[in-house]
């Protein structure tokens, strides 16, 4: 499995935009932590999550790929790179038999890949291939409901992120697109499975729906990832 994602995302159509995991802790009770590692089709990445009360959660995560490619027309040989991190502060609860949560947050980075991009046309072209570098930013919305088990458990987490590309650098020209925010639809679907002491493997699967219209750059509609978790209270129920 763990190479199968690998694979996904080094014969990937070059998106510019890659989603990363979710990250959703859906704690139990105050001053629990986790601490997971995943490969994903968004590169190699790191979270951590902590509950600063019985109510509120802390969350932060970072992606990074690099790749190897060549530029389609020319057969120019660039790196292709994603950079991405993320912070977050939500509310948490749960019942008998669920778990929820509700982060919002903001997170930042960069992409390198190969496209066509109108607004490169008076540099390089009409219809042009080029490698180029655009800075992202993101604002999210990130609910979460799961199931309440103390071995495995489910959990859905419906995001939704407001996306922007807001410049792009090739060579010494960069370029601000005149173009407004994307919002993207972003659900996924994570399992996680206890496998000894704190010690959880996760795996996850997730969409990238974009609800505002077209998207002038790739992005991945397909997100999978696997990992490992830390979870200081993956074991505890409330007792109600």
């Amino acid at each position: 499995m763990r190479y199968l994602i690998v694979l996904a995302f080094l014969t990937s159509c070059s998106p510019l935009y890659l989603p990363a995991t979710r990250n959703a802790p859906m704690f139990t009770e105050g001053g629990e932590a986790q601490f997971s590692g995943y490969v994903s089709s968004a590169g190699v990445e790191g979270q951590a999550a902590y509950s600063l009360s019985d109510n509120i959660v802390l969350i932060g995560s970072y992606a990074y790929a690099s790749q190897k490619k060549n530029n389609s027309q020319t057969q120019e040989s660039y790196t292709r790179k994603n950079s991405y991190a993320e912070l977050g502060i939500g509310l948490y609860n749960t019942t008998r038999s669920t778990r929820w949560e509700l982060i919002g947050g903001y997170g930042f980075g960069e992409s390198t890949s190969s496209d066509v991009y109108y607004f490169f046309k008076e540099e390089f072209g009409q219809g042009v291939e080029t490698i180029a570098t655009g800075k992202l930013q993101r604002i999210f919305i990130q609910p979460s409901i799961g199931t309440n088990n103390r071995g495995t458990n489910l959990t859905f987490t419906p995001k939704i992120s407001w996306v922007d590309f807001s410049e792009f650098t090739s060579g010494a020209f960069t370029e601000k697109p005149n173009e407004k925010p994307m919002i993207f639809l972003e659900p996924a679907l994570t399992l996680k499975m206890h496998l000894a002491g704190n010690l959880f493997g996760i795996a996850q699967l997730g969409l990238a729906v974009p609800m505002s219209g077209d998207a002038y750059f790739k992005y991945q509609q397909l997100q999978a990832s696997i990992g490992i978790q830390i979870d200081t209270g993956g074991l505890k129920t409330k007792v109600y």
